[in-house]
C-alpha cells in the first residue's frame, strides 16, 4: 500500500512541501506520497474526515484552516490547546490528533535577544510567533492585524524585531511594510518563503538589517511533521536540498 499525507489549505499551488516530503519518503524507502488538497471552508470537514481512510498518515494544515481544524479532530496536543491553532494532523488508528510544529520551528529562527517585537497578522502563524517570543522572554509583543496596519509606523519606531505572519508577498513582489520604515537595527523574519528572499527581506537587507525569509522555518516544521507521521527521524538534509531546488526558480538576487 502507498501511504498518503496531504496539505490542507486554500490557494496553495505555490507550496514547496510536496518536494520536501516526497524526497524524504524516497530517501528512507517509505512507500508514501505527499499531495496538495486545495479546499475551501465548506469542504474542510470532509477532507479531515478522509484522513481516517486506509493508508492515510495525516496532514499538514495551512491558511486559512489552522484554527478551524481544531474543532474537527479527536484530540488536541498541549501546544495546540495553548495556541488554538494546528498545522499538523496525525492519525493514530481511528483517532486524529492535532499538533503544532510551527512553534518550535519558529523559535529556532528568532534572534538571541528581542526586547520589543511587532507581529503582522492574526492567524495561526501569528499565534505561534507570539508564543515563541513569549517563551524567549521578549517583554513586549505587539500584534497588528489588517485593520490596525495604519499604526505600523509608530509600532515599528521602537521595535527591534518585525515578524511578517501574513501571506502578503507570497508568489509576488509585494511587501506588507513600506521600505522607508525599515532600518538597520530592526531585524526582520518574513514567514513567507516563496519567492526567497521576499521583497520585504530584500528591502530590509538594503537598509542594513539582518533579515530572513521563511524557508528555514518551513524546513524545520516539515521535518517535525514527517517524524510524527512516520515515527522515524526526518532526513533533514535531503529535505533541505529538495527545498532549495524547489525555490531556485523563485529566488531574487
Amino acid at each position: 500500500m502507498t501511504y498518503l499525507a496531504v496539505l490542507l489549505g486554500q490557494d496553495i499551488g505555490y507550496s514547496a512541501s510536496p518536494a520536501m516530503h516526497n524526497a524524504a519518503f524516497a530517501s528512507i524507502n517509505v512507500d508514501a506520497r505527499y499531495e496538495l488538497r486545495d479546499v475551501d471552508t465548506l469542504s474542510l470537514a470532509d477532507e479531515v474526515a478522509a484522513l481516517l481512510d486506509d493508508g492515510r498518515l495525516g496532514a499538514n494544515v495551512t491558511k486559512p484552516h489552522k484554527i478551524a481544524v481544531c474543532q474537527l479532530v479527536d484530540e488536541l496536543a498541549p501546544e495546540v490547546r495553548r495556541l488554538g491553532a494546528a498545522n499538523t494532523i496525525v492519525r493514530h488508528g481511528d483517532r486524529l490528533v492535532a499538533r503544532n510544529t510551527d512553534l518550535a520551528a519558529l523559535a529556532a529562527e528568532l534572534p538571541p535577544k528581542v526586547n520589543r517585537a511587532v507581529v503582522l497578522g492574526a492567524g495561526g502563524a501569528s499565534r505561534a510567533a507570539v508564543a515563541a517570543l513569549t517563551d524567549a522572554g521578549c517583554p513586549e509583543v505587539l500584534v497588528l492585524d489588517r485593520a490596525h496596519l495604519p499604526n505600523l509606523p509608530g509600532a515599528l519606531a521602537t521595535a527591534d524585531l518585525l515578524i511578517n505572519a501574513t501571506p502578503v508577498g507570497t508568489g509576488s513582489d509585494a511587501s506588507p511594510v513600506p521600505a522607508q520604515l525599515l532600518r538597520s537595527d530592526l531585524a526582520v523574519l518574513d514567514l513567507v518563503y516563496r519567492p526567497s528572499p521576499t521583497r520585504l527581506v530584500r528591502d530590509a537587507r538594503k537598509a542594513g538589517a539582518p533579515a530572513r525569509s521563511g524557508a528555514g522555518m518551513l524546513l524545520r516544521q516539515a521535518a517535525a511533521s514527517f517524524a510524527l507521521w512516520t515515527g522515524r527521524e526526518a532526513p533533514i538534509e535531503v529535505m533541505r536540498v529538495a527545498l532549495e531546488r524547489e525555490l531556485v526558480g523563485a529566488t531574487h538576487a
